[in-house]
Protein backbone atom coordinates (compact mmCIF):
# COMPACT_ATOMS: atom_id res chain seq x y z
CA UNK A 1 0.00 0.00 0.00
CA UNK A 2 1.41 3.65 -0.97
CA UNK A 3 1.97 5.83 1.31
CA UNK A 4 -0.60 8.34 0.08
CA UNK A 5 -2.81 5.70 0.22
CA UNK A 6 -2.27 5.78 4.31
CA UNK A 7 -1.96 9.21 4.53
CA UNK A 8 -6.05 9.22 3.23
CA UNK A 9 -7.08 6.17 5.50
CA UNK A 10 -5.75 8.05 7.81
CA UNK A 11 -7.52 11.39 7.33
CA UNK A 12 -10.75 9.79 7.25
CA UNK A 13 -10.46 7.76 10.22
CA UNK A 14 -9.78 10.89 11.89
CA UNK A 15 -12.79 12.74 10.68
CA UNK A 16 -15.12 9.90 12.05
CA UNK A 17 -13.50 9.61 15.42
CA UNK A 18 -14.57 13.91 15.10
CA UNK A 19 -17.47 13.05 14.17
CA UNK A 20 -18.21 9.91 16.53
CA UNK A 21 -17.86 12.25 18.79
CA UNK A 22 -19.72 14.96 17.88
CA UNK A 23 -22.94 12.98 17.79
CA UNK A 24 -21.59 11.48 21.65
CA UNK A 25 -21.88 15.27 22.93
CA UNK A 26 -25.15 15.95 21.20
CA UNK A 27 -26.67 12.67 22.70
CA UNK A 28 -25.41 13.74 25.78
CA UNK A 29 -27.01 17.09 25.54
CA UNK A 30 -30.28 15.35 24.71
CA UNK A 31 -29.89 13.09 27.37
CA UNK A 32 -29.67 16.33 30.23
CA UNK A 33 -32.86 18.57 28.36
CA UNK A 34 -35.06 15.24 28.71
CA UNK A 35 -33.71 15.00 32.11
CA UNK A 36 -34.27 18.64 32.63
CA UNK A 37 -37.68 18.35 31.08
CA UNK A 38 -38.71 15.37 33.51
CA UNK A 39 -36.90 16.44 36.90
CA UNK A 40 -39.53 17.91 39.64
CA UNK A 41 -38.21 21.45 38.54
CA UNK A 42 -40.27 21.47 35.67
CA UNK A 43 -42.98 19.93 37.62
CA UNK A 44 -43.17 22.01 40.18
CA UNK A 45 -43.34 24.66 37.48
CA UNK A 46 -45.90 23.35 35.62
CA UNK A 47 -47.84 22.67 38.94
CA UNK A 48 -47.27 26.24 40.06
CA UNK A 49 -48.44 27.53 36.67
CA UNK A 50 -51.96 25.30 37.19
CA UNK A 51 -52.43 26.34 40.24
CA UNK A 52 -52.13 30.21 39.58
CA UNK A 53 -54.63 29.25 36.69
CA UNK A 54 -56.94 27.80 40.08
CA UNK A 55 -56.18 30.71 42.45
CA UNK A 56 -57.71 32.90 39.15
CA UNK A 57 -60.30 30.46 39.02
CA UNK A 58 -60.75 30.59 42.70
CA UNK A 59 -60.61 34.47 43.30
CA UNK A 60 -63.30 34.99 40.26
CA UNK A 61 -65.57 32.59 42.10
CA UNK A 62 -64.83 34.42 45.47
CA UNK A 63 -65.67 37.55 44.13
CA UNK A 64 -69.19 36.00 42.86
CA UNK A 65 -69.76 34.87 45.98
CA UNK A 66 -69.09 37.76 47.32
CA UNK A 67 -71.11 40.16 44.96
CA UNK A 68 -74.34 37.67 45.74
CA UNK A 69 -73.34 37.62 49.42
CA UNK A 70 -73.51 41.51 49.72
CA UNK A 71 -76.98 41.47 47.07
CA UNK A 72 -78.29 39.03 50.34
CA UNK A 73 -77.35 40.81 53.00
CA UNK A 74 -79.19 44.63 51.64
CA UNK A 75 -82.15 42.28 50.77
CA UNK A 76 -82.22 41.01 54.03
CA UNK A 77 -81.78 44.52 55.58
CA UNK A 78 -84.59 46.15 53.42
CA UNK A 79 -86.64 42.96 54.58
CA UNK A 80 -86.04 43.80 58.29
CA UNK A 81 -86.90 47.36 58.02
CA UNK A 82 -90.04 46.95 56.46
CA UNK A 83 -91.23 43.94 58.90
CA UNK A 84 -89.25 44.39 61.54
CA UNK A 85 -88.31 40.71 61.70
CA UNK A 86 -85.17 39.80 62.27
CA UNK A 87 -84.11 35.81 61.95
CA UNK A 88 -81.69 34.91 64.27
CA UNK A 89 -81.48 31.42 63.89
CA UNK A 90 -82.65 29.06 60.93
CA UNK A 91 -82.07 25.03 60.17
CA UNK A 92 -83.80 23.43 57.62
CA UNK A 93 -83.23 19.36 57.81
CA UNK A 94 -84.68 17.03 54.75
CA UNK A 95 -87.20 14.50 57.05
CA UNK A 96 -88.34 12.18 54.65
CA UNK A 97 -88.67 11.84 50.80
CA UNK A 98 -91.24 10.50 49.26
CA UNK A 99 -92.24 9.90 45.55
CA UNK A 100 -92.26 13.27 43.64
CA UNK A 101 -92.44 15.10 47.30
CA UNK A 102 -89.62 15.90 49.85
CA UNK A 103 -90.62 16.88 53.50
CA UNK A 104 -88.92 19.27 55.36
CA UNK A 105 -88.57 20.24 58.94
CA UNK A 106 -87.59 24.10 59.55
CA UNK A 107 -86.64 25.66 62.83
CA UNK A 108 -86.23 29.53 63.10
CA UNK A 109 -85.45 32.01 66.17
CA UNK A 110 -85.89 35.46 65.98
CA UNK A 111 -87.68 38.68 66.47
CA UNK A 112 -90.07 41.19 65.93
CA UNK A 113 -88.92 44.24 67.05
CA UNK A 114 -88.60 43.94 70.64
CA UNK A 115 -90.46 40.31 70.57
CA UNK A 116 -88.81 37.28 70.39
CA UNK A 117 -90.48 33.94 68.77
CA UNK A 118 -89.36 30.79 68.37
CA UNK A 119 -90.98 28.59 65.09
CA UNK A 120 -91.28 25.42 63.99
CA UNK A 121 -92.69 24.25 60.82
CA UNK A 122 -92.63 21.42 58.46
CA UNK A 123 -93.08 21.98 54.48
CA UNK A 124 -94.03 19.40 52.09
CA UNK A 125 -92.51 20.23 48.76
CA UNK A 126 -93.43 18.98 45.17
CA UNK A 127 -90.80 17.95 43.12
CA UNK A 128 -92.65 17.67 39.74
CA UNK A 129 -91.01 19.22 36.98
CA UNK A 130 -94.09 20.64 35.70
CA UNK A 131 -95.49 22.39 38.97
CA UNK A 132 -93.87 22.93 42.07
CA UNK A 133 -95.72 23.64 45.04
CA UNK A 134 -94.88 24.45 48.85
CA UNK A 135 -97.26 23.42 51.60
CA UNK A 136 -96.96 23.86 55.15
CA UNK A 137 -98.04 20.99 56.91
CA UNK A 138 -97.68 21.87 60.76
CA UNK A 139 -97.00 24.86 62.96
CA UNK A 140 -95.47 25.10 66.57
CA UNK A 141 -94.93 28.80 67.83
CA UNK A 142 -92.88 29.73 71.22
CA UNK A 143 -93.61 33.04 72.60
CA UNK A 144 -93.73 35.07 76.03
CA UNK A 145 -97.26 36.11 75.82
CA UNK A 146 -97.75 37.47 79.17
CA UNK A 147 -97.46 40.77 78.72
CA UNK A 148 -99.10 40.34 75.30
CA UNK A 149 -102.96 38.78 76.04
CA UNK A 150 -103.53 39.28 72.36
CA UNK A 151 -100.67 37.02 70.94
CA UNK A 152 -101.98 33.92 72.43
CA UNK A 153 -104.85 34.14 70.44
CA UNK A 154 -102.81 34.74 66.87
CA UNK A 155 -100.51 31.56 67.78
CA UNK A 156 -103.47 29.42 68.62
CA UNK A 157 -104.95 30.82 65.25
CA UNK A 158 -101.67 30.13 63.02
CA UNK A 159 -101.34 26.71 64.79
CA UNK A 160 -104.60 25.78 63.44
CA UNK A 161 -104.76 27.45 60.23
CA UNK A 162 -100.75 26.94 58.99
CA UNK A 163 -101.25 30.16 57.55
CA UNK A 164 -97.61 30.99 58.10
CA UNK A 165 -97.61 34.24 56.09
CA UNK A 166 -100.39 35.15 57.71
CA UNK A 167 -98.53 34.93 61.05
CA UNK A 168 -95.52 37.13 59.99
CA UNK A 169 -97.83 39.95 59.04
CA UNK A 170 -99.92 40.18 62.29
CA UNK A 171 -96.87 39.73 64.29
CA UNK A 172 -94.95 42.77 62.56
CA UNK A 173 -98.43 44.72 62.42
CA UNK A 174 -98.72 43.68 66.26
CA UNK A 175 -95.08 45.13 67.27
CA UNK A 176 -95.25 48.15 65.27
CA UNK A 177 -98.50 49.05 67.52
CA UNK A 178 -96.32 48.08 70.72
CA UNK A 179 -93.82 50.03 70.09
CA UNK A 180 -95.60 53.40 68.99
CA UNK A 181 -97.81 52.74 72.63
CA UNK A 182 -94.63 52.37 74.26
CA UNK A 183 -93.11 55.48 72.65
CA UNK A 184 -95.86 57.48 72.71
CA UNK A 185 -96.23 56.74 76.58
CA UNK A 186 -92.58 57.33 77.68
CA UNK A 187 -92.99 60.81 75.43
CA UNK A 188 -96.04 62.04 77.63
CA UNK A 189 -94.41 61.06 80.29
CA UNK A 190 -91.14 63.42 79.59
CA UNK A 191 -93.09 65.93 78.70
CA UNK A 192 -95.74 66.28 81.37
CA UNK A 193 -93.75 64.37 84.94
CA UNK A 194 -95.55 65.51 87.38
CA UNK A 195 -99.28 64.88 85.18
CA UNK A 196 -98.34 61.56 84.06
CA UNK A 197 -97.48 58.32 85.78
CA UNK A 198 -96.65 54.52 84.27
CA UNK A 199 -97.16 52.29 87.08
CA UNK A 200 -96.24 49.37 84.38
CA UNK A 201 -93.29 51.26 82.58
CA UNK A 202 -93.71 52.72 79.30
CA UNK A 203 -94.02 48.73 77.76
CA UNK A 204 -97.37 48.68 80.09
CA UNK A 205 -100.34 48.85 78.57
CA UNK A 206 -102.14 51.83 80.55
CA UNK A 207 -100.99 55.23 82.09
CA UNK A 208 -102.66 57.59 85.11
CA UNK A 209 -103.31 61.08 84.34
CA UNK A 210 -103.28 63.26 87.47
CA UNK A 211 -104.50 66.68 88.19
CA UNK A 212 -101.55 68.71 89.62
CA UNK A 213 -103.63 70.57 92.07
CA UNK A 214 -105.62 67.98 92.89
CA UNK A 215 -103.76 64.66 93.00
CA UNK A 216 -106.49 62.92 94.08
CA UNK A 217 -108.22 63.89 90.91
CA UNK A 218 -107.13 61.34 88.26
CA UNK A 219 -108.29 59.52 85.03
CA UNK A 220 -106.89 55.83 83.91
CA UNK A 221 -105.64 55.41 80.15
CA UNK A 222 -105.98 52.26 78.89
CA UNK A 223 -104.99 51.43 75.74
CA UNK A 224 -105.05 47.55 74.39
CA UNK A 225 -103.73 46.04 71.42
CA UNK A 226 -106.00 43.45 70.34
CA UNK A 227 -105.60 41.23 66.98
CA UNK A 228 -109.43 40.39 65.17
CA UNK A 229 -109.83 36.47 63.85
CA UNK A 230 -108.48 37.76 60.13
CA UNK A 231 -105.37 38.70 62.16
CA UNK A 232 -105.81 42.69 61.65
CA UNK A 233 -104.32 44.50 64.54
CA UNK A 234 -106.81 46.82 66.14
CA UNK A 235 -105.87 49.34 68.88
CA UNK A 236 -108.35 49.75 71.47
CA UNK A 237 -107.94 52.92 74.35
CA UNK A 238 -110.40 53.87 77.14
CA UNK A 239 -110.26 56.94 79.44
CA UNK A 240 -111.72 55.98 83.32
CA UNK A 241 -112.27 58.86 85.84
CA UNK A 242 -111.52 58.68 89.30
CA UNK A 243 -112.80 62.26 90.92
CA UNK A 244 -114.00 62.27 94.20
CA UNK A 245 -117.38 63.56 94.95
CA UNK A 246 -116.23 67.13 96.84
CA UNK A 247 -114.61 68.04 93.70
CA UNK A 248 -117.20 66.92 90.78
CA UNK A 249 -118.93 70.08 90.73
CA UNK A 250 -115.47 71.78 89.48
CA UNK A 251 -114.99 68.63 86.93
CA UNK A 252 -118.85 68.07 86.13
CA UNK A 253 -118.05 67.61 82.22
CA UNK A 254 -115.88 64.64 83.28
CA UNK A 255 -119.09 62.41 83.56
CA UNK A 256 -118.90 62.11 80.07
CA UNK A 257 -115.38 62.31 79.57
CA UNK A 258 -115.19 58.17 78.32
CA UNK A 259 -117.64 59.41 75.07
CA UNK A 260 -115.71 62.56 74.53
CA UNK A 261 -112.69 60.53 74.51
CA UNK A 262 -113.42 58.92 71.65
CA UNK A 263 -114.71 61.67 69.69
CA UNK A 264 -111.75 63.33 70.31
CA UNK A 265 -109.72 59.96 69.36
CA UNK A 266 -111.55 59.98 65.80
CA UNK A 267 -110.88 63.69 64.85
CA UNK A 268 -107.48 64.05 66.09
CA UNK A 269 -105.81 60.99 66.93
CA UNK A 270 -104.25 59.03 69.85
CA UNK A 271 -101.39 61.70 70.21
CA UNK A 272 -102.66 64.81 69.83
CA UNK A 273 -106.16 63.50 72.04
CA UNK A 274 -103.62 62.15 74.98
CA UNK A 275 -102.11 65.78 75.03
CA UNK A 276 -105.41 67.70 75.01
CA UNK A 277 -106.69 65.60 77.36
CA UNK A 278 -103.81 66.08 79.48
CA UNK A 279 -103.64 70.04 78.91
CA UNK A 280 -107.81 70.30 79.68
CA UNK A 281 -107.24 68.63 83.12
CA UNK A 282 -103.92 68.04 84.22
CA UNK A 283 -102.23 71.70 84.11
CA UNK A 284 -104.92 74.00 85.79
CA UNK A 285 -102.00 75.28 87.97
CA UNK A 286 -98.81 73.66 86.60
CA UNK A 287 -96.76 74.45 82.73
CA UNK A 288 -95.65 71.30 80.86
CA UNK A 289 -92.07 70.67 79.78
CA UNK A 290 -91.40 72.43 76.29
Amino acid sequence: MSENMMERLESATSSLKQEILQLKEEYKENQREIAFLSSANVQNALMSFQENKGDESRKTLSWNLNTKLVQYETQVKFFQQITGIEVKHYFKRTEQKRENEVLYNHKMAGRCLDLPFELEFKTIESQSEQQGECKVSHISVQMDCQAHPSLMQLLQRTETTMDLLGFFRSLSDYAEWAEFRRNTFAQFKEKYPAAVRLPLGPSGDHMILMNTDFPQCQMLLVWKNTISDEGTVVPILDLLTKIPEQVVDRYGVLEEASSSFKNLLQVFGIQQTIDKIIQSFCLQGANPRP
